[in-house]
């Protein structure tokens, strides 16, 4: 939801024009206050539940299994942490992953003994390890580059839709119904993050989400004298966050295939995904942290008014 390098994060500020850091900037105030007030729910659940001593060998035989397998170096945390001060030094997308996926893959051929064609396999297909601990075959045997074209392919089809939507004034006859129900900025915030989360369940997907609902209330936004970085952080606390709460989408999907478990049985326990939306419709009818838009951006729309 915060990284630079997150398709989500890249994509609902592209959907409203605005700056990828100044939309992750915005979002700041509310992910915090959502993040904290998770902890205490988790916190509260641990006191509930009470505390047990967990079962560390099958940690500890995870451990043994990866030192064996490979050569565990100080110096191999230098990729991610490259890859993090490109972001801080706000560098592109782009230009950041490419780094760290060099990075990665000179790691691999300096200190594990990868060939220039094994570790260029597996940053394509995807790398299969066969260490004999199953839990460690599952964590690392992922897949690469293919893996990823699934949700390429997804969010292309996404802008295509929204922009044969919008170019056929779909977009704006659903909007101007929709937008009869708000009449200030804080009901605007709400239909927006209901639009949002609807259209994850309708569509099942939250790059359709997040591409119908900036393209819908962009307008809107501008009409009222509000930021495009409102409606693009409502978009990610409404749209992107709900996702993992959708049994039949792909976010939920991926968790329960990941974890093991049905959604109707973590749902409950994600609270970061209940109180972020709630949070940001908070922000739309107290009016705090909603940017106004900027002079030289409202002159234009007061004079088309």
């Amino acid at each position: 939801k915060l990284s630079p390098l997150s398709d989500t994060t890249n994509l609902a500020p592209a959907m409203v024009g605005v700056d990828l850091y100044t939309h992750i900037r915005h979002m700041l105030p509310g992910t915090i206050i959502s993040f904290g007030l998770a902890l205490l729910g988790y916190a509260l659940v641990g006191m509930a539940y009470g505390t047990q001593g967990g079962d560390t060998a099958r940690v500890e035989a995870i451990l043994d299994t990866l030192t064996a397998t490979f050569t565990i170096h100080p110096i191999l945390i230098l990729p991610p942490v490259l890859v993090m001060a490109i972001s801080f030094r706000k560098v592109p997308a782009i230009p950041g992953i490419a780094v760290g996926a060099l990075a990665g893959l000179a790691a691999a051929m300096i200190f594990q003994g990868a060939s220039y064609e094994t570790a260029m396999n597996a940053a394509f297909s995807g790398p299969s390890i066969e260490t004999g601990n199953a839990d460690v075959d599952a964590l690392l045997s992922r897949g690469g580059l293919e893996s990823m074209l699934y949700t390429i392919s997804l969010i292309i089809v996404a802008m295509m839709f929204g922009g044969v939507m919008q170019g056929t004034g779909q977009i704006q006859v659903i909007a101007n119904r929709i937008l009869r129900l708000a009449n200030s900025t804080g009901s605007l915030v709400l239909t927006t993050a209901l639009t949002a989360i609807g259209s994850n369940f309708l569509l099942c997907d939250q790059y359709m989400s997040l591409v119908m609902t900036g393209r819908m209330y962009a307008p809107a936004y501008r009409e009222r004298g509000l930021a495009p970085e409102n409606l693009s952080r409502v978009t990610e606390d409404a749209g992107t966050v709900v996702d993992p709460l959708v049994p039949w989408g792909s976010g939920g999907a991926y968790q329960t295939a990941t974890l093991g478990v049905p959604t109707i049985f973590y749902a409950p326990f994600a609270f970061f995904c209940w109180i972020s939306p709630l949070v940001t419709i908070l922000f739309g009818y107290t009016g705090w942290s909603m940017k106004p838009l900027a002079e030289t951006e409202a002159a234009p729309v007061a004079a088309r008014a």
